[in-house]
């Protein structure tokens, strides 16, 4: 063979693999980008009609999912993909499992239990008892309740871990529209001691962590004035760095109660029942800070699942790890224990937040 066939053919080889190569990338493309879309379905609860529903944010378009036992208040999705939901008037916690369809209680005897948050490692969770005053801890395996937090006479509700996974929940009283006798703290996972706090905020109800902005994001059913809800932005580093953002952009949303991140850059809240409230989920665009109005899902709509991180549908791995490749940090290493259930490393740990472990299966 000469040199000018051996030439040839090489070039014809180079060709032929950049070709390969291109048409991969474009599928990888396609799949993120239909991966992206995927991402803005919301499950969303709707009280008095006992649903669960799945709205679309690209098309608007709305389905029930499932008919709930009780009335639903907030819900999130375990690690093997249960949705696991509050009924605040029974005082149960429930798990759905949408392959059986079967609807069981997994704890019972609450004082109005509000908003769930799933823990690292994805075996324990938290839920918030609005009348009972406390945050406790639930074991997702063999549902013993332990109390981790407890202020009698107040009304805890949302709760959410940032990317570093510190534990943050609003606390407080509730109270009147037009006083604010709510605040975020930051709690240790461990005892439940209040690290810190921001000032009292009106009106707080849902909270959540966005791996986009690394900001923390509280619900408020009504503004400082008690007329509209708006949204509350918090710098988890610094708690005294708190952005009224509806005041800020000149935007409202009627009785804002659930809220939830994409970690892509939007915030979705849905506005609460009662006036003003009008059963509308929200979108907050957080790159220009614009508010659109968006599907009504029901008259009774109250709190939307995770759409990213923990407790999202599909059991991604926590936001910051696909944002920045950030490492969680504990404060204690026996902090490792409690979310593991067992003697595990610090590794095992970082393993469960990167999507790695069994139990998870993966991201």
């Amino acid at each position: 063979m000469n040199i000018k066939q051996t030439t040839h053919k090489r070039e014809r080889l180079i060709s032929v693999c950049r070709k390969a190569a291109l048409k991969v990338t474009l599928l990888s493309l396609l799949l993120l980008g239909t991966e992206r879309a995927s991402g803005t379905l919301l499950y969303a609860t709707s009280s008095t009609d006992q649903k669960i529903y799945q709205v679309d944010t690209l098309t608007n378009v709305v389905n029930s999912y499932f008919m709930a036992l009780q009335s639903p208040d907030s819900l999130m999705f375990d690690a093997m993909g249960n949705v696991v939901y509050t009924a605040i008037n029974a005082g149960t916690v429930h798990s759905y499992n949408p392959n059986t369809l079967v609807d069981s209680v997994i704890s019972s005897g609450l004082s109005s239990p509000a908003d769930v948050a799933l823990e690292p490692g994805g075996n324990t969770m938290l839920v918030s008892e609005f009348n009972g005053g406390k945050i406790d801890r639930i074991d997702l395996t063999t549902h013993v309740r332990t109390t981790l937090y407890s202020a009698p006479g107040t009304n805890p509700e949302g709760t959410a871990f940032d990317g570093a996974g510190n534990l943050f929940a609003n606390l407080g009283v509730r109270g009147s529209p037009g006083s604010s006798g709510k605040y975020v703290a930051k709690i240790n996972p461990l005892t439940g001691a209040i690290l810190g706090q921001t000032i009292n905020l009106p009106g707080l109800d849902g909270l959540t962590y966005d791996s986009y902005s690394h900001m923390l994001f509280a619900a408020s059913l009504y503004n400082v004035t008690g007329t509209t809800g708006t949204v509350y932005q918090i710098d988890p580093n610094n708690l005294n760095n708190v952005v009224d953002l509806g005041q800020t952009h000149g935007w409202n949303i009627p009785r804002a109660d659930g809220i939830t991140s994409d970690g892509s850059g939007h915030i979705f809240v849905a506005s609460a029942p009662g006036l003003p409230g009008d059963g509308h989920v929200y979108d907050i665009n957080l790159m220009n800070g614009t508010l659109t109005k968006g599907a009504f899902v029901s008259p009774y709509l109250d709190d939307l699942a995770p759409a990213s991180g923990l407790g999202a549908p599909k059991g991604e791995p926590f936001p910051a790890q696909q944002c920045c490749g950030a490492k969680p940090h504990f404060e204690d290493p026996a902090y490792a224990n409690v979310f593991t259930g067992q003697v595990a490393g610090r590794d095992m740990l970082l393993g469960h937040w990167n999507g790695r472990s069994a139990s998870r299966g993966g991201s």
